[in-house]
């Protein structure tokens, strides 16, 4: 069991001065947070959007096109077929840009939440002096 110190430490009174650049800290954070976010969200609705209007309708198209071929590049030789080989470039290039744009959303996101949380735990610890600063008016 702790035992309790019978010195109390005082921590210095905060001015209003203090308190209104507080306060303005954290709309300055919650700001932040909430750019981090939107933009994160920007990232994974784009990732979403260029899968479903790009992405798909192309792996759609190269099995129609080529059926004799599958997506790892197997299937007939492929020897002087310029079109296959672009295709399967294409279609080999959006995982990695759909990858790096889904996560890098969610890091974003998290990025903003994490902001917000720092900021909302700096409204609690000013609580007390503002408490303390309207009951002593």
């Amino acid at each position: 069991m702790a035992t309790e110190s019978k010195t109390r430490t005082e921590l210095p009174e905060m001015t209003p001065e203090d308190i209104l650049d507080g306060m303005g800290t954290i709309k300055r954070m919650l700001m932040v947070g909430a750019l981090f976010a939107a933009v994160g969200y920007l990232l994974v609705g784009a990732a979403l959007f260029v899968e479903f209007t790009q992405f798909h309708p192309l792996i759609d198209s190269f099995f129609v096109q080529h059926t004799g071929h599958s997506l790892a590049g197997g299937g007939a030789d492929r020897a002087g077929m310029a079109a296959l080989n672009s295709d399967l470039a294409t279609i080999h290039k959006f995982p990695s840009l759909l990858l790096w744009m889904k996560l890098g959303g969610v890091a974003h996101i998290l990025v903003g939440i994490f902001a917000a949380l720092a900021a909302i735990v700096r409204t609690l610890t000013m609580v007390p002096a503002r408490l303390g600063y309207e009951i002593n008016d």
